[in-house]
Parts: C-alpha cells; sequence; structure tokens
C-alpha cells in the first residue's frame, strides 16, 4: 500500500510540474498576444484619428465649395471654431485666449473680444478669412493683413 501511494504521489508531482511548466508558457503565449493586441489597438487608434481627420477636411471643404464657411464679427468663438478647427491658433496669434489676463470665453463674440482687449478687428477678421480662403486652401502660414504678419 505504501508503495502504491509512493507511486500515486511521483505520478502527481510529475503531473503538477508538467501543469507548471505549461501554465508558464501559457503565461507567455498570453503575454505576447496581449502586447500584439495593445498594438493593434494602437494602430487602429491612430487610422481611426486619420480618417477622422480626413473627414473633418472633407466635410470642410464641401462646407467651403457650398459657401457655408463664413466668419462674422458678430459670431460667438466657440461658432469660430465649430466652423474652421484653427480658428484658436489665430486667435492665439492675436493674444486672445491664450492667457490668464485675456481669458477669451466660448460666449464672447468675436466683435467683443476685439473691443475689450484693443484687437485690430478687420485684421483679425482678415486672418480668419484666409483660413478659408480658397486660393490660399486654408494655408496656415504667414498670414498678411493691413501689414501685419502673423505667424500661425
Amino acid at each position: 500500500m505504501n508503495l502504491a501511494a509512493l507511486i500515486v504521489a511521483v505520478v502527481a508531482l510529475v503531473v503538477a510540474y508538467l501543469a507548471a511548466r505549461r501554465s508558464g508558457a501559457l503565461e507567455q503565449q498570453l503575454a505576447r498576444v496581449s502586447r500584439s493586441l495593445d498594438e493593434l489597438r494602437l494602430e487602429l487608434r491612430e487610422e481611426q484619428d486619420k480618417s477622422e481627420g480626413r473627414s473633418r477636411d472633407l466635410r470642410m471643404e464641401m462646407r467651403r465649395r457650398a459657401g457655408e464657411l463664413s466668419f462674422t464679427p458678430s459670431m460667438t468663438i466657440k461658432e469660430a471654431i465649430e466652423v474652421h478647427p484653427r480658428v484658436g491658433e489665430v486667435l492665439a496669434s492675436y493674444h486672445l485666449g491664450g492667457c490668464s489676463q485675456c481669458a477669451v470665453s466660448d460666449v464672447d463674440t468675436i466683435e467683443g473680444a476685439c473691443r475689450t482687449y484693443g484687437i485690430d478687428q478687420p485684421a483679425l477678421m482678415g486672418a480668419l478669412g484666409h483660413l478659408i480662403d480658397a486660393s490660399s486652401g486654408g494655408s496656415t502660414g504667414p498670414i498678411k493683413t493691413s501689414g501685419l504678419k502673423v505667424e500661425l
């Protein structure tokens, strides 16, 4: 009886050892698959971001060609940002919304912000218009307005 118990115990130890080795191999394989999955998720997220950017650009181009893109002094900052995503850069180049001294609210109008902070409204409107100007293609290079050079 003792010999049979000893044989069963040895067999159980061998099975446990083999199971532990297999478990380690499976953990390594799971780690590799998990890393691959994370990489695929990252690639998918990057592709989605690119696709969203292209879709946004296409929608904006369609609106520009239909004449639906325009800026007016009476529109709010939020409305202007909805017209073109790079409005924030133009506003920042005029020092609007970029610091605590001139914290422009989304509900402020372009006209009101210009008046409050002493910004040349025609120059700002020209710079905003340049974003959707067909000849510039929405270029964000240097913008010349009223002899003022603004880098975006």
